[in-house]
């Protein structure tokens, strides 16, 4: 791929990130100023697919995914009119998200094991089982460690936003990042596996 390629796509990638993020506060406004079913179910459809995973990731239980994400869902619907737009809507969400997947981690002992993930298709095995060591790492992480490899390696999202999300200033995100990639190599090692995650 040419250099011209490349920055042609990477433009591409943020118009559509930004056209999103449009559409989104678009959606907001309508459901705050009009209590809109239509923009709330649009919402809440393009959410499921990006707040499953994450919320997975942190709290390991498909019966409680599907719970969080209906309270989330809830929360955005019921205080819609409270998004003052100074971030992305999906940051605002996902901060939502967090806090809920913190009550729930809070309110229950860690007893859900890795086995429980919702199962994928992949047709190489290597693949599979590499994937598999790396979601018995990340479980193996603390809460908040977990977060911050969900939204920076999974979800693509920014210090600034991954600070927004948690909550806590950017340079603690950085701080967790750092201590989440160390623990991950430790983990990674003990499980017998080449960490994937360089410093």
């Amino acid at each position: 791929m040419t250099a011209l390629a490349a920055a042609g796509t990477d433009c591409t990638v943020r118009m559509t990130a930004a056209t999103s993020d449009l559409d989104d506060r678009s959606l907001i406004e309508r459901i705050a100023d009009a209590r809109d079913a239509g923009a709330f179910e649009r919402l809440y459809h393009d959410y499921r697919r990006r707040l499953g995973p994450f919320m997975y990731r942190i709290v390991r239980d498909p019966a409680a995914n599907e719970e969080v994400f209906n309270d989330v869902m809830l929360t955005v619907w019921r205080k819609a009119e409270t998004y003052n737009g100074q971030s992305k809507v999906s940051t605002w969400i996902f901060a939502i998200a967090y806090r809920q997947c913190l009550k729930v981690l809070r309110g229950r002992p860690d007893t859900v094991g890795i086995d429980e993930a919702p199962e994928e298709s992949v047709d190489e095995r290597g693949t599979t089982e590499r994937r598999d060591l790396v979601g018995q790492a990340i479980a193996q992480l603390s809460p908040e460690h977990r977060l911050v490899i969900e939204l920076s390696y999974f979800q693509g999202n920014t210090y600034s936003e991954i600070a927004a999300i948690a909550d806590c200033p950017e340079n603690t995100v950085k701080t967790r990042i750092f201590y989440a990639r160390r623990r991950l190599k430790e983990i990674m090692a003990a499980l017998g596996e080449r960490p994937a995650v360089e410093d």
